[in-house]
């Protein structure tokens, strides 16, 4: 390869590179000038299209919120409103007045037979004097294993195997009972008899009047009272017609809880019946006295209600 020497050989043809050190004038005109057409920009109405999207938008919300206050209505109804208006749910009872202290005073309703105090004919005092009659013997019973006394007979339940004797009762005579031992000399008794009132006392006062005499003097009597106490709580007490083997008759009973609860080891109650029965031949009774707590006692004293005869 040979240099050039001397510098003044051929050179290149044509015009060169391009001369960049001024603008070229065509340049300039053919980008957008972006500093003139900046400024606030107007956007145009929405198309028919976005109105409808939004129309629809907004009637999804109202619907879902019609739907959530439907749902919310339904369960108020049937809760919370649902016992305000239902028409045979308790019934409000206005209070007493208040007090200072803004209290109310409670007043008990005394038509409660829970909260009442027994009827005056439940005391400890009977309201007669408890005459015992002169002792007459009962008539022989229809058949063996049951027990007559007066006009009236039952049939001996299982376990009532203790003979009570024939001793006359308060307006009682023609008297036969029996007997059940709860524990010691203690015993659910049935007994027996013919109603008599003497004629100083005002003679037979009706079954009812009969009634509450026999249960108030048996309720009263030494061997009871001494287990009851003077005042035993008493409770389930009723005094109301029946029939007892299609004669009308009349019956008062009620449970008497001992004062002293440990006065027996398998019994604290005792329920007192009194049964006045207007038979053919006038009328006759039944008086008792059964182990409350005992089940097997107390079915055989309704055993005993529920199948009382009328004999002649």
């Amino acid at each position: 390869m040979s240099e050039n020497q001397d510098g003044d050989g051929p050179q290149p043809s044509g015009t060169g590179l391009p001369d960049f050190s001024e603008p070229s004038r065509t340049q300039g005109s053919d980008l957008p000038d972006f500093a003139t057409s900046s400024g606030p920009v107007t956007l145009d109405e929405p198309g028919e299209r976005s109105r409808r999207r939004n129309l629809a938008v907004v009637l999804s919300v109202v619907g879902t919120g019609v739907v959530l206050l439907a749902v919310v209505a339904l369960v108020l109804s049937q809760t919370v409103f649902r016992s305000a208006l239902e028409e045979n749910g308790p019934e409000a009872h206005s209070t007493a007045d208040r007090s200072a202290e803004g209290e109310g005073e409670y007043v008990p309703d005394p038509e409660d037979p829970d909260i009442a105090p027994p009827p005056p004919l439940f005391t400890q005092a009977p309201t007669t004097e408890c005459t015992v009659p002169e002792h007459s013997s009962a008539a022989p019973a229809s058949s063996a294993g049951t027990i007559r006394g007066g006009d009236l007979e039952y049939t001996l339940p299982n376990g009532w195997n203790h003979p009570w004797g024939s001793s006359p009762l308060p307006y009682l005579t023609e008297v036969e009972g029996q007997g059940r031992n709860v524990e010691g000399n203690w015993y659910s008794v049935v007994s027996l008899g013919r109603v008599t009132f003497p004629e100083d006392e005002g003679g037979y006062p009706g079954p009812e009047s009969a009634a509450v005499s026999i249960f108030q003097c048996y309720a009263t009597t030494a061997g009871v009272l001494s287990h009851f106490g003077e005042n035993p709580e008493v409770t389930d007490y009723r005094s109301e017609s029946m029939t007892v083997d299609g004669h009308p008759a009349w019956i008062v009973q009620a449970t008497y809880h001992f004062e002293d609860p440990d006065m027996l080891q398998s019994s604290s109650a005792s329920i007192v019946t009194s049964i006045v029965v207007e038979g053919p031949d006038g009328p006759s009774a039944l008086a008792s006295d059964v182990a409350a707590d005992q089940p097997e006692h107390v079915a055989a004293l309704e055993e005993i209600i529920v199948g009382l005869d009328v004999v002649d």
